[in-house]
């Protein structure tokens, strides 16, 4: 029979199956490692999967890691400015695409505690004129992997650095000192609160992250994946330089954030999905539960240690019928799968949890088992009067 390899797609009669998971081919061995970074996740792995095993696939994607516990152990947590985070992640894809240094002697390294010693002991192995610049901006920078006391201080500084800007771009004085800066900021509204946490993190040119509360209510949720949540984040960084503070915040009240981009002559129709975007950014006061389906579905178990699910998602989309915690993952990773098709309709789902027809929805755009049709029942249609 002919089959495709999962790895380079070349087709072929003469495959050999994985044998973890046995459901994919491959051509060669090549392939079969080549696959592996991704492949780990939906096989059968014989050990742990390990925050190093994040890493890779990050590496692989050339996208920082969204896993909050491979961020802590990698340092991207550490690194304040997204500049300093590309180039840990170009030192990392030196190691791990460039010198071919697999998830797991990372991980090795990282729990013996000698990753920055591995890693300049990696590099050192180059000659100096091949290894780039992300090794000499490592050397100058290594409290990002160090935690330490002293590195501790210097990530805090930093930290507090950020507060500071965020605070004298939004009119505060220079001369304030952390406490009172601290302490003003917690006397504000809730709503100017979020709005200069928001401001924080732009002008470090960070965005929010799915496990971050700000996901939401600034519309990242209706992103489809990161490059097009650096790029709302890139207009939201314009916007803040074209309107005053208390505008911004007064739009994001009112849930008129859509108009003061338009009043800016920011346009905001590609490539995010505008009526998702006017979804979340016009009703911030009732938002849809499905947009926090989507952050439960796609968040890991790290970065939702409690396993909490919001009281609206676990009535609307079935997780209150779930009788042990297998059914609970089992019924995220199909909500999930869903979310990570580039064809996902978030509005479509919603419409389908408020007529009680999730099952058919699905089923029409995936094949989904049996049981699921009683985990996915809910109220919905409410009774008319």
């Amino acid at each position: 029979m002919v089959r495709q390899c999962d790895a380079c797609t070349e087709s072929s009669s003469d495959l050999k199956r994985c044998s973890g998971c046995r459901k994919v081919w491959y051509c060669s061995p090549d392939c079969q490692r080549s696959a592996w970074v991704r492949h780990i996740f939906t096989c059968k792995p014989r050990r742990p999967i390990t925050t190093a095993d994040h890493l890779a696939l990050a590496v692989r994607n050339n996208l920082f890691p969204q896993d909050v516990q491979t961020c802590k152990d990698y340092g991207f947590d550490r690194a304040f400015t997204v500049e300093n985070r590309s180039k840990l992640l170009g030192l990392y894809i030196g190691l791990m695409e460039r010198m071919d240094i697999p998830a797991k002697t990372i991980n090795d390294w990282r729990v013996r505690g000698v990753l920055v010693e591995e890693i300049k002991a990696a590099y050192d192995k180059i000659p100096a004129q091949y290894r780039g610049g992300y090794f000499p901006w490592f050397l100058q920078n290594q409290h990002i992997l160090d935690t330490s006391p002293a590195a501790d201080s210097q990530s805090n500084d930093e930290g507090d650095a950020m507060f500071r800007r965020a605070w004298c771009f939004t009119g505060g004085a220079e001369t304030d000192s952390l406490e009172v800066i601290k302490a003003s900021i917690a006397s504000m509204p809730q709503d100017k609160q979020t709005c200069h946490l928001l401001y924080t993190m732009l002008l470090s040119k960070w965005h929010p992250a799915p496990f971050h509360d700000l996901w939401i209510p600034f519309g990242f949720c209706t992103c489809i994946h990161e490059e097009e949540e650096m790029h709302l984040g890139g207009l939201y960084q314009d916007l803040i330089t074209k309107c005053t503070f208390d505008e911004f915040c007064d739009a994001f009240s009112s849930s008129r954030i859509l108009d003061l981009f338009r009043n800016n002559g920011i346009s905001v129709e590609f490539p995010i999905p505008l009526r998702y975007l006017a979804d979340v950014l016009q009703s911030s006061i009732m938002t849809k539960s499905v947009w926090f389906l989507k952050q439960f579905a796609i968040r890991s178990d790290e970065e939702n240690v409690e396993g909490r699910v919001v009281n609206s998602v676990a009535v609307d989309y079935g997780f209150m019928n779930c009788r042990k915690d297998s059914e609970i993952q089992a019924l995220k990773k199909v909500y999930r799968t869903f979310f990570e098709r580039r064809d996902a309709d978030p509005l479509a789902l919603h419409d389908a949890a408020i007529s009680g027809n999730i099952f058919g929805y699905l089923g029409s755009l995936m094949k989904l088992n049996a049981k699921y049709e009683r985990l996915m029942k809910n109220p919905y249609p409410l009774p008319s009067e």
